[in-house]
Parts: structure tokens; C-alpha cells; sequence
């Protein structure tokens, strides 16, 4: 009788690795695939809707040339929003890793302070956060601005510091751009505080007591070992947040691509769409080269 083959431990990981990502595959297979190609076929086309469906005809370029040329805010959009996530990513990615490390602290009702951090990701997902945005004081606040006497005005205070300070106008301006928009950065942490939080719950205790024997300080434990051990979460932080902010619905090149489509020009809505897409995929690109390029110097380190 011939014995049974034994799986690897690295193949059954990736059958059950492709197990929880199948209804992902299937639904996008479904209900993606088709439209996703039919978009494609719209970049190079004029596209127009008729009672009996869409109707195309072939233009080569013409989209192309349109949000290149002739539309002066698409790539001036483009490039604000590739230049924003130099600064947005690593505040929200390290934001989230702070918050986490604090969370994983024993404390009395930690439970409900997890809670608690985690709520913005729910009160974004529904009807409660255009609520929110939608009411004049809590939308100030939101975007840097404060409440008095019963009128919203813009809080001049730390700008004028920073002006006496003696700082170029560069940089006051980079610092009142980063202050107005921190409630909305630290709004965004939700998802990335949870990851950092399993990782950091998933590394052995053992390691530190055995650096803490050594001598090993609480600073040096987390750049020796919390740091290399979050390294898979730390990539995979940062990849979310680029991707959530690239598609966020107020993003400036995504708004094109939604008053586009609502205004039936089907053919400018997916040539902006698939070029933010290729954008997008550059810039993760870029990131996993980053990355790898990393943990081959760190690994020659050791």
C-alpha cells in the first residue's frame, strides 16, 4: 500500500489562507470582473445611454487627452493627493501603533476604552458620520476649527506662535495643514490600532523577559523586538491606509470620478478611474520595495 503524501505546514497554510479570501474571489468574479472590463472598454470610447442600454463607439485617446489636457484639476488633484500620504500615512500608521501599545496596557476597563477608540470605524460606515459632518459645529471642529460665542471661527493662536517663533511660512503652513486635520487622521487610526493590537497581543512574552534579563531596556525591547516582530502588520497598516485614503469618497480625484459618472460621462469617470488605479498600484509597488529592500539590510545586519 502506498503511503499517504503528507501536506507541508506552508501548503496547508495556503489552502487555508485561500479558504477565507474565496468569497472575496467569488464576489469579484461575480459581481466585479464584468463591469471592471466594461469600465476599461469605456476609457477609449464615447459612451452614450440610450432606453436600450449603453451604446459605445470607439474614440482611441480621446478620454485620455480630456483629463490630461483639457481638464486642469485632474492632475493637479493627482499629485496633491499622492504628495499627501508622505505626511497622512506615517501620522495615522504610528498614531495607531501609540494607541495600540496604550490599549495593551492592563488597566481597569480597557475593554470599554477599546471600545471606545474603535467607535469612529463604525460611526464612519453608516448615515451617523454625514450627520456629524453635516452639523456646521461639529464639522468645524472636525476641520480644525473651534466654537465660540455661538459663531465657528478658525483658531489663529498657534499661527501666531509659530509666526513669533521665527519659522519660515513653509513650514507654519505644513503645521496649520497637519493641525486641521488631525481629529480627521486620528478618526482614520480605528483599523490600524486593532491590527497593531493583535500583533502586538501575538508576541511571545518570553522575548522580553529574556531582553530584561539581559539588561535590556523598555526603549531598546521595542525597537529589538516589538518593532521587527509588527513588521508583517506595520506593511499591511500602511498598504490599508494608502489604499483608504486614496478611495475616500471626499478624496479630490475620487469626486471627480463621482460627478463624472452622476453627470453620465461615463468614458472621462473610468479614464480618471483606471489612471487613479494605476496610481494606486505604483504606489503599493513602491512600498513592497521599499519594504523588501528593508528586511534585506536588516536580515544582513543579523
Amino acid at each position: 500500500m502506498k503511503k499517504a503524501s503528507k501536506i507541508s505546514l506552508s501548503t496547508r497554510d495556503s489552502w487555508t489562507g485561500l479558504f477565507f479570501v474565496m468569497p472575496f474571489i467569488i464576489g469579484f468574479l461575480i459581481f466585479f470582473f464584468r463591469p471592471m472590463l466594461q469600465s476599461l472598454k469605456f476609457v477609449f470610447s464615447d459612451v452614450t445611454v440610450e432606453l436600450s442600454g449603453y451604446h459605445t463607439k470607439f474614440a482611441g485617446l480621446k478620454n485620455l487627452n480630456y483629463i490630461f489636457k483639457e481638464n486642469v484639476d485632474y492632475t493637479t488633484d493627482l499629485i496633491s493627493g499622492v504628495t499627501e500620504l508622505f505626511w497622512k500615512v506615517p501620522i495615522i500608521v504610528i498614531s495607531a501603533l501609540f494607541f495600540a501599545i496604550i490599549l495593551n496596557q492592563k488597566f481597569r476597563g480597557r475593554i470599554v476604552v477599546r471600545a471606545i477608540f474603535f467607535l469612529p470605524v463604525i460611526i464612519s460606515s453608516g448615515i451617523i458620520l454625514t450627520l456629524i459632518q453635516g452639523d456646521a459645529a461639529a464639522g468645524s471642529v472636525m476641520s480644525g476649527n473651534v466654537a465660540a460665542g455661538g459663531q465657528t471661527i478658525q483658531s489663529d493662536t498657534l499661527k501666531q506662535v509659530l509666526i513669533n517663533s521665527g519659522l519660515s511660512s513653509d513650514t507654519i503652513s505644513g503645521i496649520m495643514i497637519l493641525v486641521n486635520n488631525l481629529f480627521n487622521l486620528m478618526w482614520k487610526t480605528g483599523i490600524q490600532m486593532t491590527i497593531f493590537l493583535a500583533g502586538i497581543q501575538g508576541i511571545p512574552v518570553s522575548l522580553y523577559e529574556a531582553s530584561s534579563i539581559e539588561g535590556a531596556t523598555a526603549w531598546e525591547s521595542f525597537w529589538k523586538i516589538t518593532i521587527p516582530m509588527l513588521s508583517p502588520m506595520i506593511l499591511l497598516n500602511i498598504i490599508y491606509t494608502i489604499i483608504d485614503n486614496f478611495t475616500d469618497s471626499q478624496n479630490a480625484v475620487m469626486l471627480q470620478v463621482i460627478n463624472n459618472s452622476q453627470a453620465v460621462k461615463y468614458g472621462w469617470a473610468s479614464a480618471m478611474s483606471w489612471v487613479y488605479s494605476l496610481v494606486i498600484g505604483a504606489t503599493i509597488l513602491i512600498v513592497l520595495l521599499i519594504f523588501r529592500k528593508m528586511n534585506a539590510l536588516a536580515s544582513d545586519q543579523y
